[in-house]
C-alpha cells in the first residue's frame, strides 16, 4: 500500500517503511497498546497537524497509526527513529524537502 498524504488527519511529511533485515526494536524505548510490547511495526511516519509540532507514527501495513510520540522538530522524530529502529537519515523519503533537515540537524 502507498502511503498516504494524511494520516489521522495530519500531513505525512517523511515516511520509511521498515525493513526487518536493518531496522529492529533497538529497546530504547518501549511501546505498549492495550498491555501489550509492540516491538515491530510496518512503518514510520513523521507527520504535522500544524507545522509547529511533528508526530511519529508507527503504522500498521495499512499505515494506520498503532502508537506515537510527540516532537518539537523533524529532526527530534528522526533521532528517536534512529535510537528507537536504527533508521538513518537516507533511509527517509520526504514528502516535503524544505521540511527535511539540513547537515547535523539530524539523525546520520
Amino acid at each position: 500500500m502507498q502511503v498516504p498524504a494524511q494520516i489521522d488527519d495530519a500531513d505525512v511529511v517523511a515516511f520509511v517503511k521498515l525493513d526487518p533485515t536493518i531496522h529492529h526494536d533497538t529497546g530504547a524505548c518501549r511501546m505498549f497498546a492495550d498491555g501489550v510490547r509492540q516491538t515491530y511495526f510496518h512503518g514510520l511516519a513523521i507527520a504535522t497537524y500544524d507545522l509547529d509540532s511533528f508526530y511519529l507514527f508507527f503504522c500498521d501495513a495499512q499505515w494506520e497509526t498503532e502508537n506515537d510520540l510527540f516532537h518539537d522538530s523533524v529532526a527530534e522524530a528522526m533521532k528517536d527513529a534512529l535510537r528507537m529502529y536504527c533508521v538513518a537519515k537516507s533511509h527517509w523519503t520526504f514528502l516535503f524537502e524544505d521540511l527535511r533537515p539540513i547537515g547535523n540537524a539530524a539523525a546520520e
